[in-house]
């Protein structure tokens, strides 16, 4: 299967029945995700997109209709709940898009899905797309195009950005996974990575990153190893002021490492191929697949 996510997935929507729930499963199942369950507790019994059955519990339908992954759209209060009843359940795939989560309540949760063996993604992030298979977010569909570019993003505005332009180019997308702009994440960059690094449809990685925090010390060490795939970046943030938070709860310059032009010397020096703005994201990942072509030449 593709990274995570493909078109064998089969999904289940906690707060099916709710606006989000709702759109999510025309949007999706457009797309070609395999909506198979939904769960909102004192609506079990109904359906939603016509056909799609609602439960009471996860685990229920689980049981009933073979779901192995789970999106939540629950208000923030209940995230905590909702992702880890997933968790527990025995959900292979978590997607959680809510912004405003406490970091407790993350750092529950990734506890959680790593002792469980499974694959969080989230809070505050669009979710997750394999190009021409499947999604589990609300992201743009028409963004993408299938291909062999990883792309992680902290930011998800411009992870839609960064893809379109991609895509507009010619260049395809194997999976984009928006890792979200919170302190603590579901699944961190240098994760993020390990699982492109294993993915055989994926031949090089852009990252768009931002100021603050260490995310991108984990990219450039990755990009540094032998035999990493060629990795391009952009980052983000570089006329924001030190000490002022920008955006994402974690775009806070801490020290000078966190800072813009420190983070560039550091992916430069690692072999990243560098975006100096969003308009050199095509630029930056031509030069990424050109090298992994000549690296697959050359072996």
């Amino acid at each position: 299967m593709s990274i995570l996510l493909d078109r064998t997935n089969r999904v289940l929507i906690q707060g099916a029945t709710g606006q989000m729930g709702t759109f999510f499963v025309e949007d999706a199942r457009k797309y070609g995700t395999k909506i198979v369950a939904g769960v909102s507790p004192g609506r079990e019994g109904t359906t939603v997109g016509g056909d799609v059955p609602v439960f009471a519990s996860v685990r229920t339908a689980r049981e009933e209709t073979g779901a192995d992954s789970a999106i939540v759209f629950v208000p923030p209060a209940a995230v905590l709940g909702a992702t880890i009843e997933a968790i527990e359940a025995g959900c292979r795939l978590v997607v959680a898009t809510a912004d405003e989560l406490p970091v407790l309540d993350t750092i529950e949760i990734r506890a959680a899905a790593r002792a469980n063996g499974t694959a969080f993604v989230g809070p505050n992030s669009p979710g997750i797309i394999s190009p021409g298979k499947a999604k589990l977010g609300f992201m743009p569909s028409f963004c993408y195009k299938e291909g062999n570019v990883g792309v992680i993003s902290r930011s998800g505005s411009l992870s839609y950005e960064g893809s379109k332009r991609l895509t507009v180019a010619g260049i395809g997308q194997s999976t984009v996974i928006g890792i979200g702009g919170d302190p603590v994440k579901g699944t961190t960059a240098a994760e993020a990575l390990e699982l492109f690094h294993n993915d055989p449809e994926t031949s090089a990685v852009l990252y768009l990153g931002e100021i603050g925090g260490s995310e991108e010390v984990f990219v450039a060490e990755y990009a540094s190893r032998a035999g990493a795939k060629p990795v391009a970046a952009l980052i983000v943030g570089q006329t924001a002021p030190p000490g002022k938070k920008m955006g994402h709860a974690a775009a806070l310059i801490g020290s000078k490492a966190e800072g813009h032009q420190a983070k560039i010397a550091m992916l430069r020096e690692a072999g990243v191929h560098i975006a100096n703005g969003v308009g050199e994201v095509v630029s930056a990942t031509r030069a990424a697949l050109a090298s992994h072509a000549k690296a697959t030449a050359a072996a």
